[in-house]
């Protein structure tokens, strides 16, 4: 069951921090070392100045004191402010994908850390999390939302919100790093936000971005109630603050995270192609345009692309044979659904079985990178890191919640929702009772 609850973000001083374009930031786990030193050129009060805190000689923290110094002094400064009375926030996208014009609907509460509440789809890696439970030791504040999904097929959490913004600006309005508009209003009326309560109440979550962030808030809750400390209302330790969308939303937009392979002993490109044979159907193609074009027609059938260094034609499509060759080769444990995602097929039969690249290696990233853009992960290949690029299908979200119901989960980095919910929108500073 979902308990949601409205609260009082705390949100960047527009009189004193000016547009709050060249504040908000992509998500951290976004941020390399080449966009954070932009984010910092951008303003003095980026919010990447908390989330991917910098020591003093420039190197990426390692306990985050000095993100807890800046952020208790932008509280304290009023550069960053509480709203004066509890509310719920209506968050819309509007962006473009594939060719269209898409809208994104949903709103930002609080909800309930409860054990066995939210369903996951991805499985978590322990440095991230490790991570951000030491930010959040320091600020003791939810930066960053957590991407939730619950089902709404009639549609009634978008005609409430709809019809309470209807008449009303938006509080926050800014365009992200891709050229997305994002806008946040604030609904105040309680009998608003009780319909929307009333909704979820008897709802299922599930994450679809922001696996990392909600284990390290249920961690962050054992951690004080082990202390002894004490909540203080909803605004604290025992709640998220969490961003809510239908599932059912047009505007719901998964991108596929391609594969990039280096750093694999003895990598032999032709043999690969070869080797692939024994699943696949594997065709070579001249450009990687038609690659693309191939790969798009062909969204349910196991497609995927490929280049690798050393092959004389310039790409491949490679076509799953029979997907009962997954029954012999997934683990037993798998479902037949987990064995029917693209991502799966790609990780058991390229990267474990041919390139020797497990489990265990995917959580290290010992020996594969990720990329969003097709044209640049093909573009790599060569570039004396990348040996050979894979490129794979988005997930559909029918896929996700099928598997996340089942309590399985997938592997890392198998979907990429887009666009990405903002950093330094809104936040929640904990009101908490320390002995």
């Amino acid at each position: 069951m979902a308990h949601i609850a409205p609260f009082r973000a705390h949100r960047f001083d527009p009189t004193i921090v000016g547009d709050l374009t060249p504040i908000v930031t992509q998500p951290y786990d976004k941020i390399g070392p080449a966009l954070q030193d932009e984010y910092y050129a951008r303003s003095p009060y980026n919010i990447a100045r908390i989330i991917k805190s910098k020591e003093q000689i420039g190197k990426p923290t390692t306990d985050y004191s000095e993100a807890g110094r800046l952020f208790r002094k932008w509280l304290s400064d009023g550069i960053i402010r509480p709203d004066p009375e509890p509310g719920v926030y209506p968050y819309y996208q509007f962006f473009k994908a594939e060719g269209r014009e898409h809208t994104r609907k949903g709103f930002v509460a609080l909800v309930a850390l409860e054990e066995g509440q939210v369903r996951a789809h991805e499985r978590t890696l322990a440095g991230p999390k490790a991570d951000r439970l030491r930010l959040l030791q320091q600020i003791e504040a939810n930066d960053e939302l957590i991407f939730m999904l619950f089902s709404d097929a009639e549609h009634r959490a978008v005609e409430i919100m709809d019809h309470a913004i209807a008449d009303m600006s938006p509080i926050i309005e800014v365009k992200d790093d891709f050229g997305e508009r994002h806008r946040v209003w604030r609904i105040a009326q309680p009998e608003i936000y009780d319909e929307l309560t009333d909704l979820l109440a008897d709802r299922e979550l599930l994450i679809a971005d922001g696996h990392h962030r909600f284990e390290t808030a249920l961690n962050f809750k054992r951690q004080c109630a082990e202390k002894g400390w004490k909540p203080v209302g909803v605004e604290t330790f025992t709640h998220r603050m969490m961003a809510l969308f239908p599932m059912e939303d047009p505007g719901l937009v998964i991108l596929p995270t391609h594969r990039l392979i280096h750093s694999v002993k003895n990598f032999d490109g032709p043999r690969l192609v070869d080797r692939l044979a024994q699943w696949f159907h594997v065709e070579a193609l001249r450009t990687h345009e038609e690659l693309f074009t191939r790969m798009d027609r062909a969204r349910e059938d196991h497609v995927f692309g490929l280049r690798a260094i050393r092959t004389k034609d310039a790409c491949y499509l490679l076509r799953l044979k029979d997907l009962r060759i997954m029954n012999e080769m997934a683990s037993a444990s798998l479902s037949k659904e987990s064995r029917a995602l693209d991502v799966v097929i790609l990780h058991t039969l390229i990267l474990d079985k041919l390139l020797g690249i497990d489990a265990k290696a995917l959580e290290a990233e010992t020996n594969c990178l990720y990329g969003r853009d097709r044209h640049k992960a093909l573009d790599r290949v060569g570039d004396g890191t990348v040996q050979a690029a894979f490129l794979l299908n988005p997930t559909r979200v029918e896929q996700v919640c099928t598997v996340a119901q089942q309590g399985e989960r997938m592997p890392q980095k198998s979907t990429d929702f887009y666009p990405k919910l903002l950093t330094g929108l809104l936040m929640m500073k904990m009101e908490i009772q320390k002995p």
